[in-house]
């Protein structure tokens, strides 16, 4: 059993991946406007997520649970949030502010949340509290130096109060969606593993909605028009909401037999690095000496928060 949840964790860490590279080939290849095409990818993506859930993973079966629902409805805020934030963030100051905001909300508030609430094994012994602590604060300051652009343009950009503003939003609303996810797993009156397939359902579908409701007022009620793709396009729309719809559905299979701490840690600092080597392998982006050297930490915590306490 161990190993084949090792191996959906790295199977969800490919999905994640491929997720970010074709949202941003997506991205690149729409024929409109970024700021439209993200709002276009939430709806799409949204529907598809929500309609493969319902028809493929729960068969058709939709067991309502109000607390899994509510569950599902403000976690759909938080997917909105992210989107809405994380665009704000990156037009506007040094994306390797945007990226160590982003993944210590990722890691620290469902880790917290976890904590808390006692639902990991991984903070038993004095000697996994200072592990986990110690390696999650060195994942994320070699975030800084992984996310460090080559051509020196994050130099020239002012860290202005927005943009702060920006980035913790981005901070609270990554966490807060990785929260949701596990509180839903994790508590029985939500229903637990049973509900894990209304809970997406809700989510998803929620967020497409909200996401074509601001979409249509920013375009003053001709929102239509902008899904139109072009060949390409529409290739990557395509594949990055079908990998999106299969990727939430095994990281909410993976999050009850895995410790948080762990499994969130892993997840969102491999999808970085793994991020960066294929833009410089596919997209001949150069990677500076702080690039390799944040790339080198980030492993080797992430190689000794979880081999160091088998010993």
């Amino acid at each position: 059993m161990d190993f084949l949840i090792w191996l959906a964790v790295l199977g969800l860490i490919v999905l994640y991946t491929a997720q970010s590279l074709f949202t941003k080939l997506y991205t690149d290849s729409y024929p409109g406007e970024s700021d439209t095409a993200s709002s276009v990818l939430t709806v799409v993506s949204g529907l598809t997520v929500a309609i493969l859930t319902f028809f493929c993973f729960s068969l058709c079966r939709f067991t309502f649970n109000p607390w899994s629902a509510l569950i599902g409805v403000l976690n759909a805020f938080a997917l909105y949030g992210y989107n809405f934030f994380i665009v704000r963030a990156s037009g506007s100051g040094p994306y390797s502010v945007v990226m160590m905001f982003n993944l210590s909300g990722g890691i620290i508030i469902p880790v917290m949340a976890s904590l808390i609430m006692g639902w990991d094994e991984s903070w038993n012994s004095l000697f996994q509290k200072v592990l986990n602590s110690v390696c999650i604060v060195t994942i994320i300051a070699a975030v800084w130096l992984v996310s460090q652009r080559e051509d020196g343009a994050e130099e020239k950009q002012r860290v202005t109060l927005p943009f702060i503003l920006s980035c913790f939003g981005l901070a609270m609303c990554n966490g807060i969606y990785g929260l949701f996810l596990t509180l839903q797993q994790q508590t029985a009156v939500a229903g637990g593993e049973g509900n894990r397939d209304e809970m997406i359902t809700v989510t998803f579908l929620v967020a497409a909605v909200l996401a074509f409701i601001t979409g249509t007022v920013r375009a003053k009620g001709n929102f239509l028009p902008h899904f139109r793709q072009n060949k390409k396009s529409l290739c990557f729309l395509t594949v990055t909401s079908l990998v999106f719809a299969l990727a939430v559905n095994v990281i909410v299979m993976i999050i009850p037999h895995f410790d948080t701490t762990i499994l969130y840690t892993l997840d969102n600092s491999s999808v970085l690095i793994m991020s960066v080597l294929i833009s410089a392998i596919f997209f001949k982006e150069k990677l500076s000496p702080k690039n390799i050297i944040g790339i080198v930490i980030m492993c080797i915590a992430l190689v000794s928060m979880n081999l160091l306490p088998a010993f």
